[in-house]
């Protein structure tokens, strides 16, 4: 049997598709902002190396802690599941089989709470009641 993985095309598949991924949340329109400045070919190669290791693949991810990493970013809940939209329309344009988009979503997702600023969608202003 072969791992998802395999079944993506291992290191090339996996590099094409996150590759489209990436470019497509830098040019967003609501999470391209947390983007900008941010060195893309660093992100690929730490985007495949999560992506192999939940996927069955050789490769494990080795950068800092994703907690350490998101969480000083104003990242809230809605830029999180903004990314997973995203994630899901690359994975079905790159015909993903619909168990594997699951798969990968739902590691992806395992990662809101130490990603997320805690906020929904935007931090309350001040004079906002909380």
């Amino acid at each position: 049997m072969h791992s998802d993985y395999e079944r993506l095309g291992g290191e090339e598949g996996l590099r094409r598709i996150v590759g489209d991924f990436v470019d497509r949340v830098f040019a967003d329109f609501i999470i391209g902002f947390l983007f900008i400045g941010r060195d893309r070919d660093r992100i690929v190669q730490h985007e495949i190396a999560h992506a192999a290791e939940h996927l069955g693949g050789p490769r494990a991810y080795a950068g800092r802690p994703i907690a350490q990493v998101h969480r000083p970013l104003p990242i809230n809940r809605g830029h999180f599941r903004r990314r997973l939209a995203l994630l899901r329309t690359v994975l079905r344009d790159h015909d993903v089989d619909d168990e594997i988009i699951d798969r990968w979503i739902a590691a992806d997702k395992r990662l809101e709470e130490a990603v997320v600023d805690g906020t929904d969608c935007a931090p309350p202003q001040q004079g906002d009641a909380v």
